[in-house]
């Protein structure tokens, strides 16, 4: 049966029909954008010689189609998420689903008190809570077992995402009664050891550090009390040292030593609050308990400065073994910023790698052993719609990547370039060509021991001081020297020979003087270490040219002149050696 349409119906359809048209280009158009680039530096591979290069997300960013399932993970959000992670990281955290809200289960725990028996058998289920992980940590934590990355644990103890007040109540319940300080000690005792138990079990030895306990310091410096159900419930901070306690007897009982001890927290710039974790972290390490720092830095377009970092940096110092960037963002204030923004977004994360680099763990320079960016990209992310990262929202590079990149290939060929200099021997070389190169060796070690700021490029400043090294050790201009292959003796007088050839021709290849060079070799002997003066000087007895001077040893040495900045004329070479003196002509024709 034939059916006739209005035309409005068939607008309709046609509407229908362009819509889907768009939503399937729309989504081709995006799964084509969000490819990730791999013509650019892995971070891992600029940072190699430094630190673990990690990121704090959540399996849903990250997941392959060919990932095993584990049963109740959630779908994938980001198709290209895996890939952008696995290309330039090689470390990572869990997002949420480590945090104690997320592996004790409350409900479970509640259901066996009620269960069990009154007397022995509930007061032991009362401190023993159920500890299950969910899919999607199970999820990522096999995920990063096959991409061999390692795996930082996040978190143990928090005032925030920890069950309510049940987890601190008889019972798993909010109407019962709080416990005890030294029954809250054994429940935490016994939720620490569930979860260092599942960790043994399932990824032997992927953990290389856990965040024990995570901001219980306000701004102030002043312990958290009010709004942590910690404090409130053992009635002071004694609870941090316990956590601690517990941790280390755990991870050593279950053959899990390379599992470094973590306090984490926000905003270690600030001083006060530097002092506050300095304070509570002191007696933990000084017990042995407490391995490392985290600090989170979510930091904004123009803050900390350096000299904030560096300050909390310093402090921390002495009261661990290493420490990480745990959570790290440079919020631009918008989802879409300008590119006068975004540069200086660049600069910022510029000159913080630059701060983490110079004090970078294997390296040898420093105790920052890891540093990891927060979230994937810009859209999945916890400072959402700041543009944060160094990405943006289809994983493309933002200006920020690339100075990032920058710093860290420039730093480290900059300090080896420094390195090699260090071991230069100034008697070796020419006065003009080491003059050159002591200036540039200076303005290098100044770039690399300076900090810079949200104004200032880092990674231009350390790659100009890179390549103005670089060029001034190419154009240092050695002074060979070697003994008398014939008799094998050091020589017996002192002796300036004329210079070889003479007259020398720098000009176009000439039927009498051959192919134009404007060198000419100039040798001398010492008989006995001397300090010596060598120089050039034209016919009005000006001085253009300062070969060598300073102390050199007894032997026979040659060098070579170039004279191709001088013009055509008669001039002198002079030796000066001890009470020895004598003076050569030479001729340069052009």
């Amino acid at each position: 049966m034939k059916t006739n349409l209005t035309n409005h119906e068939k607008n309709n359809r046609t509407l229908v029909i362009f819509i889907a048209l768009l939503l399937m280009f729309s989504a081709q158009v995006y799964a084509q954008t969000d490819t990730i680039q791999t013509n650019v530096s892995a971070l891992k591979e600029v940072y190699a010689n430094d630190f673990y290069i990690g990121c704090l997300l959540s399996y849903t960013h990250v997941g392959f189609p060919d990932d095993p399932p584990v049963p109740g993970q959630s779908g994938v959000v980001a198709p290209n998420g895996g890939n952008l992670i696995k290309f330039h990281m090689n470390s990572m955290s869990p997002g949420n689903n480590m945090k104690p809200q997320y592996t004790v289960d409350i409900s479970a725990s509640a259901a066996a008190y009620n269960a069990a028996s009154p007397g022995a058998e509930r007061d032991s289920v009362d401190t023993h809570p159920i500890v299950r992980f969910n899919g999607n940590l199970i999820a990522q934590l096999n995920w990063a077992q096959r991409q061999g990355f390692t795996f930082r644990g996040h978190t143990l103890v928090w005032h925030s995402q920890t069950p309510g007040t049940s987890f601190f109540r008889s019972g798993y319940t909010n109407g019962g009664a709080r416990l005890t300080k030294e029954k809250m000690a054994e429940r935490m005792d016994n939720y620490i050891k569930e979860v260092i138990r599942l960790l043994h079990e399932g990824w032997p030895g992927l953990l290389t550090a856990m965040d024990v306990v995570n901001e219980a310091v306000n701004d102030n410096g002043a312990d958290r009390t009010t709004d942590s159900e910690w404090y409130i419930t053992f009635g002071d901070n004694t609870y941090l040292m316990k956590a601690f306690e517990s941790a280390r007897k755990h991870t050593v009982a279950y053959g899990e030593p390379q599992m470094k001890l973590y306090y984490n927290d926000y905003n270690t710039h600030n001083p006060n609050k530097a002092n506050g974790i300095v304070r509570i972290c002191a007696p933990i390490f000084q017990a042995g308990y407490l391995d490392g720092i985290g600090m989170q830095e979510h930091d904004a377009n123009n803050s900390p400065t350096a000299a904030q970092w560096i300050s909390s940096y310093d402090k921390f110092d002495p009261i661990c073994t290493e420490m990480a960037v745990t959570e790290l963002d440079v919020t631009t204030g918008s989802a879409s910023p300008s590119p006068s923004v975004l540069a200086t977004q660049a600069n910022q994360y510029g000159q913080l790698f630059k701060c983490f680099v110079e004090r970078s763990y294997f390296s040898g320079r420093g105790k920052i052993i890891n540093v990891s960016k927060d979230g994937l990209n810009d859209r999945y992310t916890y400072k959402t719609n700041q543009s944060s990262s160094l990405w943006d929202a289809r994983n493309q590079c933002k200006p920020a990547f690339h100075a990032v990149v920058d710093v860290g290939n420039n730093y480290n060929a900059l300090d080896s370039l420094i390195s090699y200099a260090d071991t230069l021997r100034e008697s070796e070389y020419t006065i003009e060509s080491w003059s050159n190169f002591a200036a540039a060796l200076a303005s290098a070690q100044n770039a690399r021991e300076q900090n810079y700021s949200a104004s200032v490029s880092a990674a231009e400043a350390l790659g100009e001081a890179k390549d103005n090294l670089n060029a001034a050790i190419a154009g240092l201009v050695k002074i060979t020297t070697g003994v008398n292959e014939a008799n094998g003796n050091t020589p017996k007088v002192f002796s300036l020979s004329q210079n070889y050839p003479n007259p020398f021709w720098s000009g176009a290849t000439s039927p009498a003087f051959g192919r134009g060079n404007p060198t000419t070799t100039i040798e001398f002997s010492l008989p006995e270490n001397s300090d010596i003066y060598l120089v050039v000087y034209d016919a009005q007895g000006r001085i253009v040219a300062d070969l060598a001077r300073g102390p050199y040893n007894a032997g026979y040495y040659k060098l070579d002149f170039n004279a191709s900045d001088l013009g055509s004329g008669i001039y002198f070479y002079k030796l000066e050696a001890g009470k020895y003196t004598d003076v050569k002509k030479l001729m340069l024709l052009k």
